[in-house]
């Protein structure tokens, strides 16, 4: 079942709040002994590439498919201003990133936050990874989040090769399956689900996103929210397990990236993850209560 994860280093890095970067070290040490061998990570996650090439140093085991990003710049997850695609910006950030992995090249290098990118810079932002390509520096391209309309004509001449979505697709939100999946099928993307607790909701946010709603998150996804609580209560297991395990085991997706901010939330998640995907009769309620 690991071979479809991916280990996400956003909150490993300090993204969300102030980490101890020797735990995250370990934790990324430990996630590999457990048999992960996809890491994906970005310069805008604050420390993540620096622990993923500690952490690397100390790996002894087989080699790793490892992703990264460009396009924006170091900062906390609240931090505005950090977009910035411009062509010199991107040669250095992937060179920087490489001499923190100790690495010659990335197996999959993102644009991050495609939909941030100036309309009229795409062009120019598409021929620098055309060419970080032909370099050797980047064995296969990908978009970090939906890509907006003016980058669909180069998806459509089979320039990417991933597309990582974000919240679209979990246990209480499918608009990703039919807006989206379908066209990325179409054209042959590698399909990575990021986020699979949906920022938290289903984990250990849920009750404070009742009480107040992030106007990011439809009022159905919280009412969802809490009917899929109480049905993981029914199955004995916490919402978090049953939104992990239901990911693990769904055929519209190709790589699920967790996203662990610590040490205790990686050994939590992997032990969800070898649990395996749900049992038939637990899914055939969870649609029940999406109607599906």
């Amino acid at each position: 079942m690991l071979k479809k994860i991916t280990l996400g280093t956003a909150g490993l890095g300090g993204t969300w709040h102030p980490v101890d970067l020797g735990q995250s070290v370990d934790a990324i040490v430990y996630a590999l002994e457990k048999g992960i061998t996809h890491i994906d990570m970005a310069p805008a996650y604050m420390d993540a590439e620096i622990v993923v090439g500690q952490a690397l140093k100390k790996w002894k085991g087989k080699d790793l498919f490892l992703s990264t990003k460009v396009g924006k710049r170091r900062g906390i997850a609240t931090q505005k201003g950090l977009i910035d695609y411009e062509v010199s910006s991107l040669k250095t950030s992937l060179e920087r990133s490489l001499e923190r992995l100790n690495r010659e090249y990335v197996d999959l290098l993102f644009m991050h936050e495609p939909d941030q990118i100036p309309i009229a810079s795409i062009p120019a932002v598409i021929d620098v990874f055309l060419s970080f390509k032909d370099q050797g520096l980047a064995k296969k391209m990908g978009m970090g989040g939906k890509p907006p309309k003016p980058i669909v004509p180069y998806i459509e001449k089979g320039y990417f090769d991933v597309v990582m979505d974000f919240n679209g697709y979990n246990l209480v939100e499918r608009q990703a399956s039919i807006a989206d999946f379908p066209f990325y099928r179409k054209h042959k993307l590698e399909i990575y689900e990021g986020s699979p607790l949906m920022m938290g909701l289903l984990g250990s946010r849920l009750d404070a996103y009742t009480k107040k709603r992030p106007s990011w998150i439809p009022k159905k996804s919280i009412q969802l929210a809490n009917e899929m609580q109480s049905l993981a209560s029914k199955w004995n297991m916490d919402l978090s397990t049953m939104a992990h395990r239901f990911l693990l085991g769904n055929t519209d997706i190709d790589r699920l990236v967790i996203g662990p901010a610590n040490f205790s939330q990686l050994r939590a998640t992997m032990s969800d993850l070898e649990l395996g995907r749900l049992e038939n009769d637990l899914l055939k309620e969870i649609n029940s209560l999406l109607n599906l």
